[in-house]
């Protein structure tokens, strides 16, 4: 039989406001790294899990940050898991069962343009645009100098600006 305490864990009851606190701005920044909704759901699920241990254990002392940096962290993850299951795919052939997100349309053309940004570009055009932080605390977030954030957001937003003068364009 499980033994169920009596008071609730201070150190649970401080993550579920974390949590709380934190949840929306870190769904935000998944679905504008991901530019899909379904996918962000599922990186910010899995960044409060990971997160979780940690915080218990006393390792997490300035949780936005450390928050922002893990959904960087699992993006890139789950952008490279699908680079593999896609060069697999190419070279065995399809299984029966995959579903093909990326056919999935994007509504908003901000996002369509960011998916197109390389990953570090994006997390930076992010980090710095939407979330409004520093360059050195984008910096600080990604583990990279100062002047690489400056010149990832450049060519970043020049990118960006050209992607949707093209989408218009199109119209």
């Amino acid at each position: 039989m499980r033994h169920v305490p009596d008071a609730p864990d201070t150190a649970d009851d401080g993550f579920r406001q974390v949590f709380t606190e934190h949840r929306t701005r870190v769904f935000r920044l998944a679905v504008l790294m991901t530019g899909n909704v379904h996918v962000a759901e599922e990186v910010t699920a899995e960044v409060f899990a990971r997160v979780l241990p940690r915080w218990r254990a006393g390792g997490v002392t300035d949780v936005l940050p450390y928050l922002r940096r893990a959904v960087v962290n699992e993006t890139r993850s789950r952008h490279r898991r699908r680079e593999h299951e896609a060069r697999a795919i190419a070279r065995w052939g399809a299984p029966a069962t995959v579903v093909d997100t990326d056919r999935v349309a994007l509504a908003e053309p901000l996002l369509a343009a960011l998916r197109q940004l390389p990953a570090r570009q994006r997390a930076v055009v992010v980090l710095r645009y939407h979330d409004d932080l520093s360059e050195a605390d984008v910096a600080s977030t990604l583990g990279m100098a100062p002047g690489s954030v400056k010149s990832h957001a450049s060519r970043g937003l020049a990118q960006l600006r050209t992607l949707l003068d093209q989408q218009e364009e199109s119209r």
